[in-house]
Order: C-alpha cells, then structure tokens, then sequence
C-alpha cells in the first residue's frame, strides 16, 4: 500500500503533491485528476504514480488528502463512499485529510457514513507557498484523528514548510489569514509596484523592489518581538516621504480595508462549507 494519495491536482493538490514527494519517495505517492492529460503530466514530472479513478487512489493508499473544489465534493463523497465502506471491512486503515474550505470534519463523516469505522479525518487547511517549501498548514484540533496519525502526515509534508494547530472555535479565523493573505498582499505589491512605475521605474524593476521590500519587511519582523507598528514608527522620519505616505493610506481608509476584507473572507468561509 502506498502512503499518501491526492485526489485532484490544481493549485493546492499541486503544491501538496510536490511537497510530499520531496517528504517520502514518490513512489510512495498517489495523485489522480479529472483532467487525465493534467494528472499524467504532473505525475511525471514528480515520479509518483497517476491512478485513473478516485477508487483506485483510495484503495491504493493509506492517507487520502481531498484537494476538490467544494462545489464538487458532494458529488465525489458519495461516488467514493462504497469504497470507504469495503476498506473499512476488510480492515484498512484510513486517514482522510480535507483541505476543501470550509467543510467541517462531520460533514465526511455523515456524507460517508464513518461512525464506527476505521476511518480517520484530519481538517486542515494550507497555503500556495507550500509549492516551493515556504507555505504554512494549519490543523484542526480535535478527536477525530490520533496523535500518531498527524505527527505522520506532517512528517511526510514536511517540505511544504510550517504547520500549527488550532482548536475548532479558532481553525477557520487562522485559515482565513494563512490562505487568503497571499491574495491581498499580491495585490498590495502590484500596487507599489505600480506606483514605482507612475514614479519613472521599469516595470520589472518596481516588481523586483516591491517584492524585496515585502520580503526583507516580513523576514524582520517574524524575528523580532517588536510591535509591528513599532516598525512603521522606526521607518516614518518626521515629515518623511514614509510618514507622508502613511497619511495618504489612512486617508483613504488602508486599514479598515483590509479587516473588512479579512471579516468578508471569513463570512464566506462559513457559506461555501455547506455542500450541495
């Protein structure tokens, strides 16, 4: 039996799947796809194995991570439950992992009818830098896995990069930061780099230094303890071109933007976990 199987293989599944084989050999990994030539291809270029049904990447394995959209995973519980149902008779261990957003743990186990059986649920939800080794996986706390099982799997992602764990009253406001924050702050790049182009910059000279001044930003501060405004303070000389700047953002309402972006994406988290 292999160890790890990915059903679907789009941005996330990707990025998991590419992390995985770097973890364990890939000849331990599984991946399948409705797009066939899609799945194929990635398989390849990663070594692992390309199964052509979901069936078969399930039975194949022993950790089963669903990486669907969620408007499609009702339809895909209920095509894979009668194979839950005979690897659980036959005595196979099970780990399902969902990092479909928001679905609850319980919706997997009503939708595949698990109680009582050996099937394990693992929520958690990871974010697109994981495809070069720099993501952050959030996991879901609670009963419904052991401690053996998730120390495993982190092991085997491990080359996706962080992980922290959260309880339920707390998954889906930690989620909403971790997997919607590259959005925003991509968005946020562009514009300084658009405004380093309105300044007489090369267009791929305002992304480079856009992005390096994120990423040096970011690099300092999750190694100091320091406040993160107190960086923006060291930064705003008096009357400086920063300071400047600072006002004209808090003029047109820079930071109540982005909490209300936050609160939006978290109400919609809520809405898209109820499958159909």
């Amino acid at each position: 039996m292999k160890k790890i199987a990915f059903i679907g293989s789009g941005t996330m599944g990707t990025a998991l799947a590419t992390a995985a084989c770097k973890g364990i050999s890939p000849s331990e990994v599984v991946l399948t796809d409705v797009v066939v030539e899609k799945g194929k291809k990635l398989a390849e270029e990663l070594g692992c194995h390309f199964v052509d049904t979901n069936a078969e990447a399930i039975e194949s394995s022993q950790y089963v991570v669903f990486c669907v959209k969620p408007q499609f995973l009702k339809s895909v519980l209920t095509e894979v439950k009668p194979v839950f149902e005979r690897c659980a008779s036959a005595g196979e261990e099970k780990v399902i992992v969902s990092i479909v957003a928001g679905v609850e743990v319980s919706t997997y186990q009503e939708e595949l009818g698990l109680a009582g059986k050996n099937v394990s649920v693992i929520r958690i939800l990871p974010n697109t830098a994981c495809l070069i080794g720099r993501g952050f996986i959030l996991i879901e706390q609670g009963d419904s896995y052991t401690e053996e099982q998730e120390k495993e799997f982190r092991y085997i992602l491990r080359e996706a990069g962080g992980f922290d764990s959260l309880p339920a009253s707390q998954f889906v406001a930690g989620t909403v930061l971790t997997s919607t924050s590259p959005a925003f702050i991509a968005m946020f790049a562009n514009s300084l780099a658009d405004g380093g182009v309105y300044n007489g910059l090369l267009r791929a000279q305002a992304r480079r230094y856009a992005l390096e001044g994120i990423l040096g930003t970011v690099q300092l501060l999750l190694q100091s303890e320091k406040h993160l405004e107190g960086l923006k303070d060291d930064v705003c000389s008096p009357a400086g071109p920063a300071m400047i700047g600072v006002k004209t953002l808090e003029d047109t309402g820079f930071r109540s933007s982005v909490i209300n972006a936050v609160a939006d994406a978290y109400k919609r988290f809520a809405e898209i976990g109820k499958i159909k």
